[in-house]
C-alpha cells in the first residue's frame, strides 16, 4: 500500500480487508459448515441491493460506496469456498480461487475508473496462486497448485497504472515465487523486485 495513491487507497483497502474477512472465515472455522456459514453471509449480501445491506458492518458500509456492481464480489466468495472441500486441492478449485480474486481486482479497477488501461487479472492470478501455494499444509497440494499457475498464465504482467500500483507489486512477487517455489518476499531479491513494480507498475 505504500505504492497506493491516496485517492486509489480507500477501494484498495476495502478489497484486501474482505479477502482477509474471506481468508479468515476459511482458516479460523473448526469445522468445514462453519466456514460455510460465514461465506454464505457474505453471499447473500453481495445478491442484495447494496441499499438493503445490514447496518452497523463497517465493511459493507464502505463497499456500498463503490461506484461498481459490487453483486460480483460474490465469485470471490465462490472461490474462496472451493479451498473447502474434502481431500487433494483440484484444478478446478485452484484456479477459481484465482479467478475468484481476479474477478474482485478487476471490479476494484473499475470504482477506481481505471479498467480501461491496465488489467489487474493477470496479476491478481499470479498472486493467488503464489499466496494459495505458500500456505498450504501439504507439499504436494502446494506443488499442485504451482503446476497448475505455471501451466495456466502467461508467466508475464501487464504494465499496471498508476491507481494500480499496490497490484502490480503484488503480481510481480507472485510471479517470482510461481518461478522460483519460494514463499512470497524471502529475499533481498524479491524486495528489490517489488520496488520496481511499484515504481514502474510491472
Amino acid at each position: 500500500m505504500a505504492y497506493a495513491r491516496q485517492e486509489s487507497r480507500p477501494v484498495l483497502e476495502d478489497l484486501f480487508a474482505l479477502d482477509r474477512r474471506l481468508a479468515d472465515a476459511v482458516r479460523q472455522a473448526s469445522e468445514p459448515i462453519i466456514a460455510q456459514m460465514k461465506l454464505a453471509w457474505w453471499r447473500d449480501r453481495f445478491a442484495q441491493d447494496r441499499g438493503d445491506w445490514p447496518k452497523g458492518e463497517p465493511l459493507l458500509a464502505r463497499l456500498a460506496a463503490w461506484d461498481a456492481d459490487v453483486s460480483r464480489l460474490a465469485t470471490l466468495v465462490d472461490g474462496w469456498e472451493g479451498l473447502l472441500a474434502e481431500g487433494p486441492l483440484t484444478e478446478g478449485a485452484i484456479f477459481a480461487f484465482a479467478e475468484g480474486r481476479a474477478d474482485a481486482w478487476a471490479l476494484a479497477a473499475r470504482a477506481l475508473d481505471a479498467g480501461d488501461s491496465g488489467t489487474p487479472r493477470e496479476a491478481a492470478q499470479a498472486w493467488s496462486c503464489a499466496d494459495l501455494a505458500q500456505h498450504c499444509s501439504e507439499p504436494v497440494d502446494a506443488q499442485r497448485v504451482r503446476d497448475v499457475a505455471r501451466a495456466r498464465l502467461s508467466g508475464t504482467g501487464e504494465r499496471l497504472p498508476g491507481a494500480l500500483r499496490p497490484m502490480a507489486v503484488l503480481g510481480a512477487l507472485g510471479r517470482r515465487s510461481l518461478r522460483t517455489g519460494r514463499p512470497i518476499l524471502s529475499g533481498p531479491a524479491d524486495f528489490l523486485a517489488a520496488v520496481r513494480a511499484g515504481m514502474l507498475g510491472s
